[in-house]
């Protein structure tokens, strides 16, 4: 992922504790990849509730923000009742630009007859130590990055990096606190694989992958990131295609498997197939990669059509690059046509 793409992901996933002071209306509403469930009829149902819920938002209280959060629950439940859904979930983002400040709404939904979406691997159930302490120092490097991130103390660009993967860097404390994970992951990590592999909580997991990002074995950690790409934790499938865009944009040495990537476009949760795109863009003028993602030209040209911009845009993007067309930006029916042809290798 390059630098822009890089600041724009990490922008949306700061929002929700780095919005600014004035309100920022509902924008849109998508629903992704049902045939119950259209986003006409969502509006049409949810849209006076979801305008409630970003009322209740903007408010930026405690209490509001507990009576927004179960406002969600709610309609979310509403929508799991629908005959022919097996999943859904709702997820709100905020898009920033110097501009502009507006929220999205997008219903994750898998109805039943598409359920292998939900194909993953089975959850683990073990307990498992935090290794050192190297899985509370991560979060704690974590929250700090942000903090200063977003007092603007430190850049949103790439840091320079002791492993394969970076979140934050340029403060003595966040570069200090890199070197524990060099050695922690050197001294640590066969502990921390057990941890990515048997532990119950899917964040601990996660933090475990990004730890281990900082060993000295690339091509042991692309392969562990590619298992954790079927992980039933969004947040683990989030992390290990963190890592590979890293790991793509850096270390083009080290191959990726894009079929295990391409699955993630389809994911059910919107955050994991931005990332995946994310991942995508780096690789989509290698000649090794760029057949194989022909084959996913359909999926981008679906996920063109979702309104928020950082889905959408990446799409834009991604179909942009592999085609050489300059079709506009909303011309779906052009896009789809040319996904089609470009999926059955006629492009």
């Amino acid at each position: 992922m390059g630098p822009v793409l890089s600041a724009a992901l990490l922008l949306a996933a700061l929002a929700p504790s780095a919005r600014a002071q004035s309100s920022a209306p509902l924008r849109g509403i998508d629903v992704y990849r049902s045939s119950v469930l259209s986003a006409d009829e969502a509006k049409t149902r949810y849209g006076a509730e979801l305008q409630a819920y970003v009322r209740l938002r903007d408010a930026r209280r405690p209490a509001s923000d507990r009576k927004a959060e179960a406002l969600r629950r709610r309609i979310v439940a509403q929508v799991a009742a629908l005959k022919g859904i097996a999943w859904v979930d709702l997820t709100v983002t905020e898009h920033v630009t110097p501009k502009d400040d507006a929220l999205y709404a997008i219903f994750d939904v898998v109805d039943r007859a598409d359920a292998s979406r939900l194909a993953f691997a089975p959850a683990p159930e073990g307990p498992r130590a935090d290794p050192g302490g190297l899985l509370a120092a991560w979060r704690r490097y974590a929250a700090l990055g942000e903090s200063l991130a977003r007092a603007g103390k430190i850049s949103f660009s790439r840091p320079d990096c002791p492993g394969f993967y970076c979140l934050w860097g340029g403060a003595p404390e966040l570069d200090e606190a890199q070197k524990g994970f060099v050695a922690g992951a050197a001294a640590r990590g066969a502990a921390l694989a057990r941890v990515l592999r048997e532990d119950a909580d899917g964040a601990d997991r996660a933090d475990a992958l990004y730890v281990l990002s900082y060993g000295t074995d690339g091509r042991a950690l692309v392969s562990q990131c590619r298992e954790a790409l079927s992980d039933p934790d969004a947040r683990v499938r989030g992390a290990a295609l963190q890592i590979l865009a890293d790991v793509a944009n850096n270390r083009p040495d080290l191959p990726i498997a894009l079929e295990s990537v391409l699955p993630r476009l389809d994911d059910p949760d919107a955050a994991v197939r931005s990332k995946a795109m994310g991942l995508l863009v780096p690789l989509a003028g290698r000649p090794a990669y760029r057949q194989v993602m022909m084959t996913a030209a359909p999926r981008l040209a679906a996920l063109l059509t979702v309104e928020q911009p950082e889905t959408g845009d990446l799409a834009y993007t991604l179909l942009g690059m592999l085609s050489g067309k300059t079709y506009p930006r909303r011309d779906f029916a052009a896009w789809r046509a040319w996904a089609e042809q470009a999926a059955a290798s006629r492009p």
